[in-house]
């Protein structure tokens, strides 16, 4: 499948949170002309298929989630949407379940003796937005193929601003991210 097919395919932001969604897309191969395009049906998820289930004596969590390099724009432009300011990208390598099938990225097919690009994306957020961040990485990166990526969860004991001292939440909180945007919400609702 094309990069161009495989961006068609990306699941849109569809239904509530935890069910699956089936939807319709509009698939034309590169040399296809607009009369010739054919509607495909497709499963598109909405995030995780069951909530998290996070130790509720920790504050703070990083979510890891290692995507095929060229969702990376996507996932971090979704994660700036969604209000998550502070997040890490490298690029790593490693196989999973696709080194048993060949996956293409840029011209070059990988298989089981190759090692798979991936981005991966850290964010460390407080455990009320730890569902969110997933399911906004996993709306962003999903294709629906084997080697879109897994998303790792661990806790994280604190958080410190190393410019101002702040422990905790303080440090963890961004000007203008999630917190304020959730705050400005709540404040319009009751108003």
């Amino acid at each position: 499948m094309s990069l161009a097919t495989q961006a068609a395919f990306a699941p849109a932001h569809v239904g509530s949170k935890h069910s699956s969604m089936k939807g319709t897309r509009v698939v034309a191969a590169a040399p296809m002309r607009a009369a010739a395009q054919r509607a495909v049906k497709v499963t598109a998820m909405s995030g995780t298929n069951e909530p998290l289930a996070l130790d509720p004596t920790v504050s703070f969590f990083m979510v890891r989630a290692m995507i095929r390099p060229w969702r990376l724009e996507k996932v971090v432009l979704s994660l700036n949407a969604a209000g998550i300011r502070g997040l890490t990208t490298y690029p790593v390598k490693g196989s999973g379940v696709q080194g048993g099938s060949a996956e293409r990225y840029a011209g070059t097919e990988f298989n089981m003796g190759n090692l798979v690009e991936k981005m991966c994306v850290e964010v460390v957020v407080v455990r009320d937005q730890v569902q969110d961040v997933v399911d906004t990485i996993i709306d962003a990166s999903q294709t629906g193929e084997i080697g879109d990526g897994k998303i790792f969860i661990t806790p994280v004991a604190d958080v410190i601003r190393v410019r101002t001292g702040e422990v905790g939440k303080a440090a963890e909180k961004m000007a203008g991210g999630r917190s304020d945007i959730l705050q400005k919400d709540n404040s319009v609702k009751e108003a």
